[in-house]
């Protein structure tokens, strides 16, 4: 007899892999819950491992053919191919490109190519599916109720599952070690916060508040300075962009909010954290001087392999360069970006970051031509604060090649994508009196995109 939570979870992934046949944001939903619970690693899942399930694959299959069958029927994409995405398949093709430079294929190469054009795959689909408020709304959700789970996982992990104080081995392999899983959770955390002042029930609210506790003391149980830092930047970066009509309210929910994550911290988390104080011991501290000579190292490949040392390739690259070093991995996305991907893939990557960083802003701005702008204002704004809670992190962790980054990166240009088919469906005052409708003008300017002409950057 199956136990009870294998039967849930595999009920649920049947129905929702069938159902994304039919409505294929349940697809986007389905791959998206399947990432961040990665049922492999579950005690429950030890039942249904002899059935050789391959989750993401099947989820994956499933919403590519929802996508093809329903492609009449779903809502046109405005832009079709915006200035992130034209970037995003120019890093597809230097990935692949760096199977023919820099150190050539290795099998680590050939494992990380074969991932990180699935994970585009992906991107692509989840930016021409959730292009509509439900949608967007459901995407959402799925990030809260993943982290819920992937917290709880956390909060209840054994003591095996701690190594010299910090909490290992919890998550899919995207953020199977501790600075992993503390920059994903630390980067969930504003949009966490966004679902919970948007939801109208306050019943509802409940499932994001436990959602955010636990997401929170999970970054206190991994212990790394690195989401420290990443989020005393995502929270400098609330203070300044807070909604203008809303600040007060947002300010007093970030001070509820602040009080409740300084109260499940614990004097082992702040020892760690008060070593970024004291010069004397972060420079004898032996990770910081690891990721000094590692990064020593990257600016030794850069200057060798200007195009790159191929994807996967610089721990093979520290090890032929000194062969006594212990620490292989980079420590930071963007040099990390630049050793393997060269200086073409740092300004495609640095690009697509602006351009993400452009759309919030963008959403922002056009708010009030849309049927909710709050709703609107409080995702953009929580959008741009994972992005720079996420970027602060990988000052000192690498994210390059894991999904959970790149859907931050992807969320804002489905923002946007919903803020101009709700802009051209308004019609809006103008200046010298009267009404615009959008939608009239847009049917008659078949040149304007979604009834608005997009920003440079759209």
């Amino acid at each position: 007899m199956l136990p009870l939570k294998s039967i849930a979870f595999l009920l649920s992934f049947v129905g929702m892999s069938a159902g994304s046949l039919f409505v294929p944001i349940l697809g986007v939903a389905n791959y998206m819950m399947i990432y961040q619970v990665y049922p492999q690693h579950a005690w429950w899942h030890n039942s249904l491992q002899p059935l050789g399930i391959r989750y993401s694959m099947i989820a994956a299959v499933c919403l590519l053919l929802g996508i093809l069958v329903n492609l009449p029927r779903m809502p046109k994409v405005w832009p079709a191919l915006s200035l992130w995405d034209l970037c995003a398949l120019g890093m597809v093709l230097v990935v692949l490109a760096g199977e023919f430079t820099g150190m050539g294929p290795s099998p680590e190469n050939t494992g990380l190519t074969d991932k990180f054009v699935k994970m585009m795959i992906f991107v692509f689909c989840l930016t021409r599916v959730t292009t509509t408020k439900d949608n967007f709304i459901i995407v959402m959700w799925v990030l809260v109720l993943g982290s819920l789970y992937i917290g709880y996982d956390a909060w209840t992990a054994p003591r095996g599952a701690f190594s010299r104080g910090r909490l290992e081995v919890v998550g899919g392999p995207d953020f199977r070690h501790s600075s992993g899983l503390a920059a994903h959770m630390s980067a969930m955390l504003p949009l966490i916060a966004v679902v919970a002042l948007t939801t109208p029930s306050w019943f509802l609210r409940i499932v994001p508040f436990l959602s955010g506790a636990l997401a929170v003391n999970t970054v206190v149980l991994c212990r790394t300075r690195s989401a420290f830092f990443g989020i005393l930047s995502g929270t400098i970066a609330a203070l300044l962009f807070a909604p203008k009509r809303r600040r007060i309210r947002t300010y007093a929910a970030m001070l509820v909010a602040a009080a409740a994550a300084f109260a499940l911290t614990d004097n082992l988390f702040w020892e760690r954290m008060n070593t970024l104080r004291d010069r004397h011991l972060l420079q004898n501290d032996r990770a910081a001087r690891g990721r000094i000579i590692i990064w020593r190292i990257a600016g030794r490949a850069i200057a060798e392999h200007p195009s790159g040392v191929g994807i996967g390739n610089f721990p093979l690259y520290v090890k032929h360069v000194d062969n006594e070093f212990g620490r292989h991995a980079a420590h930071n996305t963007f040099v990390l970006c630049a050793a393997e991907l060269g200086v073409q893939g740092t300004v495609l990557f640095v690009v697509l970051v602006l351009a993400s960083i452009y759309q919030t802003r963008y959403c922002n701005r056009r708010a009030h031509l849309t049927s909710d702008p709050a709703w609107v204002r409080y995702m953009s704004y929580g959008l741009l604060l994972s992005i720079i809670t996420s970027l602060g992190t990988q000052m000192f962790t690498e994210r390059l090649y894991t999904e959970g980054f790149w859907w931050t990166l992807a969320l804002p240009g489905c923002l946007q994508r919903v803020v101009l088919r709700e802009a051209a469906a308004q019609t809006v005052p103008l200046q010298e009196g009267g009404w615009a409708d959008l939608r009239a003008f847009s049917e008659d300017n078949e040149l304007v995109a979604g009834g608005l002409a997009p920003g440079p950057l759209a």
